[in-house]
């Protein structure tokens, strides 16, 4: 699966695909997907805030998008910087100049304890969202240690390793880091709703409808083309009013699209309550779902006959 990390920081990007690199899947950063993203953070917490970047990465590429907002809380300030720390003190301040702001801040405090927090927010293009939270604590140094990480990693102290964060390999920050852990928590429920939703994917239809309407898709001609845009609200228009007038489609994915076949079906048959029934190379089938067997004869039997004055119903 193709999904888009929403954010520019390399950072953040290294952390990211080292821990789901086992997870089958393909993270691509908004520049790698040709789009350039300008979100405003304007949410008061760390999930409000990924959500804002996850959906309007998504919106924009048709793509599930992930995104996370972290920070570091310190005790003595309240939780500040808290949801600013990437602002904090302002646009004319890098990360040096912001960890130094925060030392600064921090000077003559006794209570140097700390957090870490991150949260983890992915958004599907049918409207599914997944999050996952996770919490570092430390305390807050007086001047930097350790050449790794980024941002407030140097004065960011674990008591239990006698290192800050900035002095940890790679593999034992992610090991105990808030991102870590919030994208491992991500990471599990992703597992989860992936699983569930093959399950129901592959019990809607049998091994044998499958065979007869791959073979009927033969006889169907391409009416659907998923371009560049991906499936923008034309396309899901054009899917659903295909569907309405017959019970298969076969679409197309164009190589300039950043979704596969794969994806495409799927966003197109959630979103249309239809099934994905065959995907080959750029070419999919979606079959319009049709209602159970029962359905009908238990809404005729809910609804009430009339009487017809001078007869009498037998």
């Amino acid at each position: 699966m193709r999904m888009i990390l929403s954010t520019g920081n390399p950072g953040k990007v290294r952390e990211f695909r080292e821990i789901l690199s086992d997870s089958g899947l393909e993270l691509l950063t908004p520049a790698e997907a040709g789009i350039d993203l300008d979100v405003e953070e304007t949410g008061v917490t760390f999930e409000e805030n990924s959500y804002l970047k996850a959906y309007a990465a998504c919106r924009a590429t048709g793509l599930p998008a992930l995104a996370d907002d972290s920070g570091i809380c310190a005790d003595a300030l309240g939780g500040a910087p808290g949801v600013y720390s990437a602002r904090y003190g302002g646009k004319g301040l890098d990360d040096d100049g912001r960890r130094q702001l925060l030392v600064e801040n921090m000077r003559g405090k006794t209570d140097r304890n700390a957090q870490f927090v991150c949260a983890v927010t992915c958004v599907f293009p049918g409207g599914d969202t997944l999050r996952g939270r996770g919490v570092c604590r430390g305390m807050l140094l007086e001047e930097d240690r350790g050449e790794n990480g980024f941002g407030y990693d140097p004065i960011f102290y674990l008591p239990a390793l006698g290192k800050t964060t900035a002095e940890l390999s790679p593999e034992e920050k992610n090991a105990v880091s808030h991102r870590g852990a919030a994208i491992r928590d991500f990471k599990m429920k992703l597992d989860a709703y992936l699983r569930a939703r093959e399950k129901g994917r592959t019990e809607m239809l049998t091994g044998k409808q499958r065979a007869q309407l791959r073979a009927l898709a033969n006889t169907v001609e391409t009416i659907l083309i998923v371009g560049k845009g991906g499936v923008t609200e034309n396309v899901l228009a054009q899917a659903r009013d295909a569907l309405t007038a017959r019970e298969l489609i076969k679409g197309r994915v164009l190589d300039a699209s950043l979704l596969t076949a794969r994806e495409a079906a799927d966003i197109l048959a959630e979103k249309c309550g239809a099934e994905t029934v065959q995907t080959i190379g750029s070419r999919f089938v979606l079959y319009r779902r049709n209602p159970k067997k029962g359905d009908k004869q238990r809404e005729c039997r809910k609804t009430p006959h009339k009487r017809i004055p001078g007869r009498k119903i037998r």
